[in-house]
């Protein structure tokens, strides 16, 4: 039996978790990304900031505790890349707004890119479920 085969049974409660820290991950990163459209001070939208890496954090322990090989799949890395891009923001602050719009285009695609990309194992070499 292969990984890909091989399914582990998580407790139900573990979606319902899911689906709301990425409810509030899209929620925050929106007023996040609006607080930068609209030139809000640093004081009033930093809580925001710190929420968006919280949320982050916990949709990827989500993903890994889901499916381990998930950091090295098409979806895990284009996570990355996201990170990525917004470390771009510390050095490049005058970018911040296309920046930022160019994270949130890689967090569509990332999630919404064809199966056998997303699923891709780039260790293995095919598609892990």
């Amino acid at each position: 039996m292969t990984i890909s085969e091989k399914r582990i049974k998580h407790p139900a409660w573990t979606r319902a978790l899911d689906i709301a820290i990425r409810t509030a991950h899209v929620a925050v990163t929106g007023i996040l990304f609006g607080g930068a459209v609209f030139e809000v001070s640093y004081e009033r939208i930093i809580p925001w900031y710190y929420l968006a890496v919280v949320t982050g954090c916990g949709l990827i322990a989500s993903e890994v505790y889901h499916r381990p090989h998930w950091l090295y799949q098409g979806r895990g890395v284009m996570a990355l890349i996201h990170i990525g891009l917004l470390g771009l923001i510390r050095l490049l602050p005058d970018l911040q707004i296309p920046l930022m719009s160019v994270v949130i285009i890689f967090g569509m695609l990332g999630s919404h890119m064809p199966k056998k990309i997303r699923y891709w194992s780039f260790i293995h070499g095919r598609v892990m479920d």
